[in-house]
């Protein structure tokens, strides 16, 4: 019954994989797209999501090689130091399952370590100036996990600076301008972040005891209760 259940899951997950992709498409690219009731060979999550995304000749993405590594040392290993220095709200991944939880944290482990060298990499010599463009894109991964700490840190860079003379061409992206980054508190927050969540990634999902305190509970009611 359990292996039926999983199965039904991850059937479940293809399917809805692929009506995201479907979202805007013309019948003939629609028609291109894997078939949700494909008899997927893979079980495993990961596999699965390969399997699908290399269907009929599509391609695996490749990570980006880092150039600018981010170290952890000197990094707090205690989980209610890391909580209380990188400002995290545990609320949204409270709301995930534990295998959804780790999946998610496994991938964001990775993001946020070549997007922090995306970061560093556009550094002018001798300057603390960083590319806009690449620090928002840092700033939306680490605020969507509720890193407030460190996405502080970003946004006191962008109001530090003029957006007039650098108009917005498309989503995410002002040519040329530069913001003035405290690369030392950028780094201290960044690496505490992605050490919080390696924590949780090396016990599978599990929220550390840290967390729970944290987690904000929204009590659900119906409307009419009070009526």
């Amino acid at each position: 019954a359990g292996q039926t259940s999983n199965q039904q899951a991850l059937r479940q997950g293809a399917v809805e994989l692929v009506n995201k992709l479907l979202m805007g498409r013309t019948k003939k690219a629609k028609e291109e797209l894997p078939d949700p009731d494909e008899n997927w060979k893979s079980k495993d999550p990961k596999a699965l999501a390969y399997e699908i995304a290399t269907f009929m000749g599509g391609t695996w993405p490749e990570r980006p090689v880092r150039k600018v590594q981010l170290s952890l040392e000197g990094v707090p290993t205690d989980d209610e130091e890391l909580f209380a220095l990188t400002k995290l709200n545990p609320t949204l991944l409270s709301e995930m399952t534990i295998k959804t939880r780790f999946l998610f944290l496994e991938v964001f482990l990775e993001d946020i370590q070549d997007v922090y060298s995306e970061v560093m990499e556009t550094l002018e010599p001798g300057t603390n100036l960083v590319t806009y463009d690449s620090l928002r894109k840092f700033k939306h991964l680490t605020v969507s996990l509720s890193f407030d700490a460190v996405s502080d840190v970003c946004q006191a860079a962008f109001d530090a600076v003029s957006f007039d003379e650098f108009p917005e061409v498309a989503p995410d992206e002002r040519p040329g301008l530069v913001v003035p980054l405290d690369l030392a508190q950028f780094t201290k927050h960044a690496a505490a972040a992605t050490a919080l969540v390696k924590m949780m990634v090396d016990t599978e999902g599990e929220l550390p005891p840290a967390a729970e305190p944290r987690i904000i509970r929204v009590e659900k009611k119906f409307y009419y209760d009070d009526i």
